[in-house]
């Protein structure tokens, strides 16, 4: 199936710092992430969710640091209540994060460092239904996966930056956006 191909390369992207490669940061000594801020009212029929494209890459930014801030902190604590993820994923993608992030449990090892991201464009957004689609250059060159003995589980010949492409969709209430998918970029590499 190519929905499950596209999670297990977005996964792979996303998680290398996970389970290969890395994921996170020092277990329990990051702050919990901040809130998201609502981008908009609620959409409905006669109100798009976004006024234009400008805001829709904005919010798309907005949640993409609170994925990654979530990220950060469940890897930390060594994949402990990965359910967590809901709050900024959804769908497959969120199943699919979940069981990654359960694995570093399963190990016995969590993520150290932080991720990184640059090169964040708008390749299509629906301004009526909020969904949003970007390309983004993830970088996990400052992260890593290590056992309880610090000792770093994570290929030295990994790749560091992973061109993406990541949707999004607006979560029930209409206030915010959720990650919907990530698949690594099979076109030219634009990181």
């Amino acid at each position: 199936m190519r929905i499950r191909a596209r999670y297990r390369l977005a996964t792979t992207a996303l998680c290398a710092a996970v389970c290969m490669a890395g994921l996170l940061a020092l277990s329990g000594c990051a702050p919990s992430p901040a809130p998201i801020a609502p981008v908009s009212a609620s959409p409905t029929a006669d109100a798009p969710a976004f006024a234009s494209d400008t805001e829709a890459l904005e919010a798309a930014r907005t949640a993409y640091s609170a994925y990654l801030a979530l990220s950060t902190t469940v890897g930390h604590e060594g994949g402990k209540s990965p359910e967590r993820m809901a709050a900024v994923a959804t769908g497959e993608g969120l199943e699919y994060e979940i069981t990654t992030l359960r694995s570093l449990a399963d190990k016995g090892v969590h993520g150290v460092g932080e991720f990184t991201f640059d090169r964040l464009r708008l390749q299509s957004a629906d301004l009526n239904s909020g969904s949003v689609e970007i390309y983004v250059c993830l970088d996990v060159s400052g992260t890593d996966v290590v056992d309880s003995s610090g000792i770093s589980t994570t290929s030295p010949d990994r790749p560091v930056r992973y061109p993406l492409q990541v949707s999004f969709r607006m979560n029930d209430s209409g206030q915010h956006l959720l990650v919907e998918n990530s698949e690594s970029w099979l076109g030219t590499n634009f990181c």
